[in-house]
């Protein structure tokens, strides 16, 4: 991935969502796309917890 903003993340997890829900994929096909789609989920997860942590951090200088 060239891209590693959240939204290229996010954008890639919704992409592998739609692939897993067509039927026309086979099973080995499917668990690849699914393992790479926890592996994005945990990036974006954690991409979450630094962005509310930055925005946390952000609102006590403020105050």
């Amino acid at each position: 991935m060239a891209d590693n903003s959240f939204e290229n993340k996010m954008k890639k997890l919704e992409e592998i969502v739609s692939k897993l829900e067509k039927d026309d994929i086979g099973l080995d096909k499917s668990i690849s796309l699914y393992e790479e789609g926890l592996e994005l989920s945990k990036s974006l997860k954690d991409d979450l917890t630094k962005f509310e942590k930055k925005i946390e951090e952000i609102n006590s200088n403020e105050e």
